[in-house]
């Protein structure tokens, strides 16, 4: 009976110990395959919105930032006729609140300091809400 047991017990250690090398192989063989990975960042555009009835309108913008950035903020059209280059966008999505909007501008343009810049604002009206909701798109020139 004890040489049985004694026998169960190293069968199951030797079976533990053969398990955990298979383990730590599959682990060493896991790491080289994740130093091989590279990361890849893709600039697009695109807006996802699930209301199925939104009815997104370009408005003008008025904000503060035209006259606090007054030297650096173009219309899209004048960006057109000078030929700029577009350096990077940036969206701000779903704010209620206009001046909000305005300040998440300023705060990412006071960060990037873009040779010149323009926006384009959109806003949906909720019907539910009874409020509008505003969608940015700021375009950074070189």
């Amino acid at each position: 009976m004890k040489k049985t047991l004694i026998t169960l017990c190293l069968l199951a250690l030797s079976a533990n110990v053969s398990a955990n090398e298979t383990h730590n192989q599959d682990m060493q063989q896991v790491e080289s395959k994740m130093e091989q990975l590279v990361t890849v960042t893709e600039a697009s555009d695109f807006f996802i919105t699930i209301d199925e009835e939104a009815s997104f309108e370009s408005i003008e913008y008025t904000g503060f930032i035209i006259d606090m950035f007054s030297e650096i903020y173009i219309t899209k059209h004048q960006a057109e006729e000078r030929n700029l280059e577009q350096a990077q966008q940036f969206h701000i999505y779903g704010e209620t609140d206009l001046e909000v909007v305005s300040q998440r501008i300023a705060a990412q343009i006071d960060q990037d300091n873009p040779t010149f810049f323009s926006i384009d604002l959109y806003r949906d009206y909720h019907g539910t809400s009874g409020q509008f909701t505003y969608v940015a798109k700021v375009v950074e020139y070189k």
